[in-house]
């Protein structure tokens, strides 16, 4: 007959899958025809914005557009022109398992653009990106305990399994909203474009309430008296999310995408309009007491056992490292107009992880004439473990870029962040039936045996005993190394 356990029950997210996606694009620009022709292409500058996101039968479809801004030298030599495009991506993951009731959480791994004159009024423009996406799905997880009273001579083995739970997977929408001073230095000039990245800076609880927190870094590009001049701002932000019950001091992760900007200068101030999806993963330490084995000392049981896999660690840290670019230039170097950095995926090896680094700078040479370079690198970050990260991506790349009079040095500074996580497998009993077949009968009433493990349980078991009497007549209090003992059968 079936013994009846205690069912315990809980709901969690589980995580299903993980997979990147990489898409390129080549479009051309046409200038119009109330610009001049182009002599030289200055610079490239992008915005990537996340439109939608859809969950499917085994498949996540993500979509957006880019927006590429083209600033290039006339060929009257007088001051910059700019153009612009959008050109529209579309990434297809795999997702096995996933369905309409999943959630996704994407991460925006790599993006770059790069624009090149064709002929004086045309420009070929390509992008790459690259982005990752986890789908996670809300699921029951059953396991079974000893009932609270056991039959005579049954006896239960029990575990706590520590472990670490999805507790919560959300996404919200959040809008940035501000009317910014410009600088002085920009007064009186044309607003061409402004750039926008989210940073997530860290989370604490307040109660139910999860408060995430960061900064929306702002670039706006205005062209006075012909010459490009930026200005930087950074607003800071707070995301509320609601905890569910239990959930006090979850570990969080949590990702940004841009979905929608809009800029307006007027009166020398820029209004600034962000938006941006704020995706959070949840987890919580949680222990979980379960039976491990089952023995009668009257009957024989058919044990069923079921197989857990759970999240046993998640170690997660950031480094920060930088590098110096250096270029050299023929025309001399006399003052920086402004720079952009960005970064490729990162390659991780065995001992280290390498990013690749790029950065485009605008100058004025020794003559005042606009000029343009770019430089590349690599950032090389040292792992400290003999273990590779499971996840290693990039969360912030900024730039200093200074004239050295016959060249320029850029200094690049990249924020990882590394996760390692831990798997454990552990096997369950489900359920137990005893049958009516008797053990077989022993003349003995007692053994005697060498104990030189300390596994009480498994003795008790061959010999149909009870580990609680073994103790009792060994007068064991505590833990036992190598020695005799009397095992009564019971």
């Amino acid at each position: 007959m079936k013994i009846e356990l205690k069912s315990k029950q809980d709901s969690v997210y589980k995580k299903l899958c993980s997979s990147a996606s990489e898409t390129h694009s080549d479009s051309e620009l046409i200038v119009p025809d109330t610009l001049e022709d182009i002599l030289r292409i200055l610079c490239c500058r992008w915005q990537c914005r996340i439109r939608e996101k859809t969950v499917s039968q085994d498949a996540v479809l993500v979509s957006g557009e880019i927006d590429i801004t083209v600033m290039y030298i006339p060929e009257t030599g007088d001051g910059v022109r700019v153009v612009g495009t959008t050109a529209a991506f579309e990434l297809s993951f795999d997702a096995p398992g996933a369905d309409s009731t999943s959630l996704a959480v994407t991460k925006l791994l790599s993006l770059t653009a790069d624009a090149k004159a064709v002929n004086p009024r045309k420009i070929s423009v390509s992008t790459n990106i690259v982005m990752e996406q986890s789908c996670y799905k809300y699921v029951d997880v059953c396991w079974a305990e000893p009932p609270a009273e056991a039959r005579d001579k049954l006896f239960f083995k029990t575990q706590e399994l520590k472990c670490r739970s999805i507790e919560l997977v959300s996404e919200k929408t959040l809008s940035i909203e501000d009317e910014l001073d410009l600088p002085e230095e920009l007064h009186g000039g044309d607003f061409v474009k402004a750039f926008s990245s989210v940073r997530l800076d860290g989370s604490e609880v307040v109660g139910t309430k999860l408060i995430v927190k960061g900064t929306a870094e702002i670039e706006a590009l205005c062209l006075v008296s012909g010459m490009p001049r930026t200005a930087s701002f950074s607003l800071p932000f707070s995301q509320l999310f609601e905890l569910p019950d239990g959930c006090l001091e979850p570990e969080v992760s949590a990702f940004a995408m841009i979905t929608g900007q809009y800029f307006e200068a007027f009166d020398d101030k820029l209004s600034a309009d962000i938006r941006a999806a704020i995706q959070i993963v949840c987890l919580q330490e949680r222990s979980i007491r379960y039976i491990s084995d089952a023995y009668s000392c009257k009957k024989q049981l058919g044990l069923t056992r079921s197989e857990l896999r759970c999240l046993t660690k998640d170690e997660q840290n950031s480094q920060t490292r930088s590098v110096r670019l250096s270029y050299n230039s023929d025309y001399g170097a006399e003052e920086i107009l402004f720079s952009s950095a960005y970064t490729s995926c990162a390659a991780v090896g065995e001992n280290d992880v390498n990013i690749p680094v790029t950065a485009d700078i605008v100058y004025k040479d020794r003559e005042g004439e606009l000029r343009a370079c770019r430089v590349r690198g690599k950032v090389q970050f040292e792992l400290g473990s003999d273990r590779s990260p499971d996840e290693a991506y990039v969360t912030s790349v900024s730039i200093n870029a200074s004239a050295a009079g016959d060249g320029i040095n850029a200094d690049i500074s990249v924020m990882l962040a590394m996760r390692y996580l831990s798997y454990d497998s552990v096997g369950m009993i489900s359920e137990v039936e005893e049958t009516e077949l008797d053990r077989e009968k022993t003349e003995a009433s007692l053994y005697m045996c060498r104990c030189t493990d300390g596994d009480l349980w498994s003795l008790a078991k061959k010999y149909g005993s009870d580990v609680e009497l073994i103790k009792l007549i060994n007068e064991i209090d505590g833990t036992i190394d190598d020695r005799l003992l009397l095992i009564p059968v019971i």
